[in-house]
């Protein structure tokens, strides 16, 4: 689904890494390791991007680095469940935008 919607709004991708395909829900360390022993990577060369406290937590327990992304309007009015990050992930962003300018990325 994910590749799916991804070709029909234009956008490109590397790779896709699903739970599904890995065989582990993503709290579990060894999701994160898969994913990151794909790529050629050690964990602390990923970052895991995520609108979630908990699956953050759990990539950094993992050694990943963490970059929270605050979707204010993703649970509509009621607002998310966990609307502030903890405030050890690495980058916190208010969107997007904010994180590519983070990471150094010159956005138009």
């Amino acid at each position: 689904m994910i590749i799916d919607t991804a070709k029909r709004n234009g956008l490109s991708w590397d790779a896709v890494f699903s739970c599904e395909g890995i065989g582990k829900y993503k709290i579990l360390p060894e999701a994160y390791l898969t994913a990151a022993k794909w790529l050629h990577l050690e964990p602390g060369e990923c970052c895991m991007v995520a609108c979630h406290n908990f699956d953050l937590d759990a990539a950094k327990k993992a050694g990943f680095k963490t970059a929270f992304v605050r979707r204010p309007d993703e649970w509509g009015a009621a607002g998310p469940p966990d609307p502030e990050p903890n405030p050890q992930h690495d980058i916190i962003a208010d969107n997007f935008p904010d994180l590519a300018r983070q990471v150094g990325i010159q956005v138009i």
